[in-house]
């Protein structure tokens, strides 16, 4: 298997994914749409907010999803005022000038606990080192939490052999399920994807 060609076909799929997702996702607040015909980036961005997109379907039973944005730039730099109030009104996202020349171990922190409290705690050391000489970082962190339409019995998962690529292997627990409708399996050359329906997710 070339697992160049297999790679390529898992992001060719989930494109598609993405595609179906949104045509056939009806929008929370007609006539807002996630895409429009040429526009500036600042005027596309302001027209349908982020927190439209990711509203959360708690409530109603579906799934939590929040996405998240931050912006270290060195104080070094000469940000214009617009770009900032782009970065900050249009896309929401955290902007921080920070001095990455003499304290560049100080922002990794900063941006590690930024991530930190964005994830939920799931995420703890995104950054281990950031050189002296770095002018920007941006970080974009996604949570999502939901419960599937038909949730796992944890008395039917069982060890099994997981195959790595190198062809080694080992034991670890598998969870199972009685046969369903709303189970799929799609077969591609290389690897091979399962549809999991969560509560509130639609298809």
């Amino acid at each position: 298997m070339d697992l160049r060609k297999s790679v390529g076909k898992q992001n060719e799929l989930a494109l598609r994914v993405a595609n179906h997702v949104i045509a056939t996702t009806p929008p929370r607040k007609p006539p807002a749409s996630c895409f429009r015909q040429r526009q500036s980036m600042s005027s596309s961005a302001s027209s349908l907010p982020i927190t439209d997109i990711l509203a959360d379907s708690t409530a109603s039973g579906g799934p939590t999803i929040s996405a998240a944005n931050g912006v270290w730039i060195d104080k070094s730099l000469s940000v214009e005022t617009s770009f900032k109030d782009l970065i900050e009104n249009s896309y929401k996202a955290a902007f921080n000038l920070v001095d990455f020349r003499t304290k560049a171990d100080v922002v990794v922190e900063e941006v590690n606990e930024w991530v930190k409290n964005q994830t939920r705690g799931l995420i703890t050391d995104l950054l281990s080192f950031a050189p002296p000489e770095t002018d920007l970082i941006f970080a974009n962190a996604l949570f999502f939490h939901g419960r599937w339409d038909e949730e796992f019995n944890p008395s039917l998962t069982k060890d099994s052999d997981f195959h790595r690529l190198d062809g080694t292997k080992l034991r670890v627990p598998f969870m199972s399920a009685y046969a369903s409708y709303k189970l799929r399996l799609k077969v591609y050359q290389g690897f091979k994807v399962l549809h999991l329906p969560y509560r509130g997710g639609g298809s």
